[in-house]
């Protein structure tokens, strides 16, 4: 499973990174901004893009739309839940943490 991170906060980058090394993906790129991420989906056209919901740059929204042309599955990581009003049909799915979206990456696969 290749994978396409978009995270900017320490703690969660930290986690992400552990989390996924223990499962044994591959994270193909590690973007900072929006736009970042989605250049890095376009090259890449990874099979996931987990995606920090503050992540720095344009609307989640506008950014979900662009990706979801590039990438299989986009998971969003929202520890608050703020990022809900931004995914609408955008075919994102919302987690709390970083554990629930390890855990759902076996769905993902299948």
């Amino acid at each position: 499973m290749r994978i396409v991170a978009g995270v900017h906060s320490r703690d969660v980058k930290t986690a992400l990174f552990l989390a996924l090394d223990a499962e044994g993906a591959d994270i193909v790129a590690t973007a900072t901004t929006t736009s970042e991420l989605i250049s890095y989906c376009r090259s890449f056209r990874p099979d996931v893009a987990i995606v920090e919901g503050s992540l720095p740059g344009r609307q989640l929204d506008e950014t979900l739309d662009e990706v979801a042309a590039f990438v299989g599955r986009t998971l969003v990581i929202d520890p608050e839940g703020r990022a809900t009003a931004h995914l609408g049909d955008h075919h994102a799915e919302l987690f709390l943490d970083v554990a629930q979206v390890v855990d759902a990456l076996p769905r993902v696969t299948e």
